[in-house]
């Protein structure tokens, strides 16, 4: 790859300093050309220190020729709208999960990027997690057998963000849900890119949070078309930091992946493999595991551009996992299953 495909930036707020913003300071083969957030002191800062220019509108953006591509890092429910913009300006557009809020819009998306010959995905940082490609690698050469069931839990600590009603974390109007469209769908994608498509579901949520409008838990199960069964549990209201965990249960094995055990990725070969083995390029890295594979995503994504290939993870893919979620909500609010 040669030279540095330009971006810019638009929302500036917690999970872009804490993660996007790794992307732009390692700056091999991007740049931060113009970053955009609705606090102007914040958008100052971020710029200078990136050798960037500020602004406070991203409309400013659209008809700025420097700009090849954008990285929004948005509320859930503007995601739509903002993304079709710069789509139509014919900008490259990587967006913060989930894709939108609403599964026919997520779909119009990606066939108006693909019209228009523009690279669009969903920064789906799951992809780019060293311990869920190592798992990969094993179920793909076979190593336990068939898989019979997939387990995954992400838990957090969103009691502030949920308990107050000014922001958008809380709301239905800004998030379009919680758990379920949120945590959900990196465990959605993870299924479709690991194991295929999901036959049925059924789901169930509930919240803890009084003053939020929006389910603090929930569990998403069912079973894919390759036959296996799975559930997907997301907490917003664990005491402790950030975690994912993934179980894959098969018919000769058992694989863990957690990121706060160490080693965080290990294989039991068979019923009577207590010990286990630790999966290679695994390192155990708590504080920083979620950040570097954000940021992962933004390079992949900026390579794509600037090879003209495919990118890493499929659009359609981040397309379904809305679709997904739209199911289990339905699924919530009938109490019956759903089949896809």
């Amino acid at each position: 790859m040669t030279g540095s495909v330009r971006f810019g930036v638009v929302g500036l707020g917690e999970i872009y300093q804490l993660a996007h913003h790794l992307a732009y300071q390692r700056a091999d083969g991007l740049e931060a050309t113009v970053v955009c957030d609705l606090d102007q002191d914040v958008a100052a800062r971020t710029a200078e220190s990136l050798g960037a220019e500020a602004c406070t509108d991203y409309r400013r953006l659209l008809e700025d020729e420097r700009i090849q591509a954008v990285d929004l890092v948005l509320p859930h429910n503007v995601h739509y709208k903002v993304a079709r913009e710069f789509l139509e300006a014919g900008k490259h557009v990587l967006i913060e999960k989930p894709m939108t809020v609403d599964a026919a819009h997520a779909r119009e998306l990606v066939d108006l990027a693909a019209a228009k010959g523009l690279k669009f995905t969903v920064n789906e940082n799951t992809r780019f997690i060293p311990a869920y490609q190592a798992a990969l690698d094993v179920i793909l050469r076979g190593e336990i057998g068939d898989v019979t069931l997939v387990r995954t839990l992400i838990s957090g600590n969103e009691f502030e963000r949920l308990g107050n009603p000014k922001l958008w974390k809380g709301r239905q109007d800004g998030s379009g849900g919680g758990t379920i469209i949120d945590a959900g769908a990196h465990s959605f994608y993870l299924l479709k890119w690991m194991f295929g498509e999901i036959a049925s579901l059924r789901a169930l949520s509930d919240r803890l949070v009084d003053v939020s409008q929006v389910e603090d838990w929930s569990i998403v199960c069912g079973r894919t078309r390759s036959g296996a069964l799975f559930s997907v549990e997301s907490s917003f209201t664990s005491g402790g930091p950030w975690n994912e965990r993934l179980e894959v249960h098969g018919t000769e094995g058992l694989i863990v992946v957690d990121q706060h055990q160490n080693p965080p990725a290990m294989l039991f070969r068979g019923k009577r493999d207590h010990e286990g083995s630790p999966l290679p390029g695994t390192a155990y890295e708590p504080r920083t595991w979620k950040y570097n594979s954000i940021a992962a995503g933004i390079e992949s994504f900026a390579r794509s551009i600037a090879n003209d290939e495919p990118t890493a993870v499929a659009p359609e893919d981040g397309a379904y996992a809305v679709r997904v979620i739209e199911l289990a909500y339905e699924s919530v609010a009938t109490g019956s299953p759903v089949t896809l």
